[in-house]
């Protein structure tokens, strides 16, 4: 018999439920093909043809939550490297959704259900300003924040810096600079996972094989630059810089290996007032998202940005 994870009971929603799931589709974003990637492979003429207009007519998927009753504060949220808009983020969903903040999250280029286009920075550029546009056109949104989860970070910091509808921004375990991600570096992420007591009591809430079964969905990504080349090309520290006096919060894993924890307090210390730094003990890159405190916090703190007040 299949194994129904948490992320997927949490996406289909009983009728009593106090929240709606749909699949929506953001309008093209005119991305494109490399023709680094074209040259690599060798495609021929006609085939380079087909890959750039299937580019430039891509329709993002995303996933609109909406709690029933709503007051328009939305967020946006763009997965890490490799991940995609749903696996382990039904806690962050939930806790959202109580505080009355709907959410659109999204597969970025190269990533999940979009994996026919692939990863460049103009490219997530585009279809994070095409994300944010579909948003804003939706009818009720009154306030929109951002969250961003690693890479997907750099891609939220980089939007706020160039568009103030974003009022409010927190970013989770997102990298200013990437060290290299070697087997061992794996190895010391998984040691944690199973070793730190933090990371051994999320088996109350779920079974090894559920997230055996939600880390099977996650598929990896289709990159079309060097993923440490578009982290620094993103320049988070000067990004963060741009935003300004907007609300910002950096959430990282205290016990975080692939990217130390470093990465949120040189964040920090380059931003300016509201700014907030959360760092969450025994947490590692990938179990930063599934403490409920923490998540709640981030709730909390995104809640009192977008729903209890009229300005960032």
């Amino acid at each position: 018999m299949p194994v129904v994870t948490l992320t997927q009971r949490f996406l289909a929603p009983p009728e009593e439920a106090s929240y709606s799931v749909r699949t929506v589709e953001i309008p093209p974003a005119q991305l494109a093909v490399p023709q680094t990637l074209i040259r690599q492979f060798g495609v021929p003429p006609e085939r380079a043809a087909q890959w750039c207009r299937q580019a430039a007519n891509a329709r993002q998927p995303g996933t609109w939550l909406q709690p029933h009753t709503w007051s328009g504060a939305v967020a946006l949220l763009i997965c890490g490297a490799g991940d995609n808009r749903h696996a382990f983020k039904w806690l962050l969903f939930r806790r959202l959704l109580e505080r009355n903040i709907a959410v659109l999250t999204v597969d970025p280029p190269g990533h999940g259900d979009f994996v026919s286009v692939p990863c460049t920075v103009d490219n997530a550029r585009r279809a994070a300003r095409a994300a944010l546009d579909w948003l804003c056109a939706q009818p009720g949104v009154q306030r929109v924040g951002a969250i961003g989860i690693s890479f997907g970070g750099n891609q939220a910091l980089d939007l706020a810096a160039h568009d103030e509808r974003v009022m409010a921004l927190v970013t989770i375990s997102t990298p200013v600079k990437l060290p290299p991600v070697t087997p061992v570096t794996i190895a010391r992420e998984l040691l944690g996972l199973v070793c730190l007591p933090r990371n051994l009591a999320l088996l109350r809430y779920q079974s090894l094989r559920k997230m055996w079964a939600e880390w099977r969905s996650v598929k990896g990504a289709w990159f079309g630059e060097s993923l440490y080349d578009m982290i620094a090309r993103f320049d988070a520290p000067q990004a963060v810089r741009a935003i300004g006096r907007r609300s910002k919060m950096f959430v990282h894993g205290k016990c975080d290996v692939a990217v130390p924890p470093i990465n949120a307090k040189w964040l920090y210390e380059a931003s300016e007032p509201e700014r907030e730094l959360l760092l969450v003990a025994q947490a590692t890159h990938l179990s930063v998202i599934l403490f409920d405190k923490e998540v709640t916090q981030m709730a909390d703190w995104l809640a009192a940005k977008l729903v209890h007040t009229s300005s960032p």
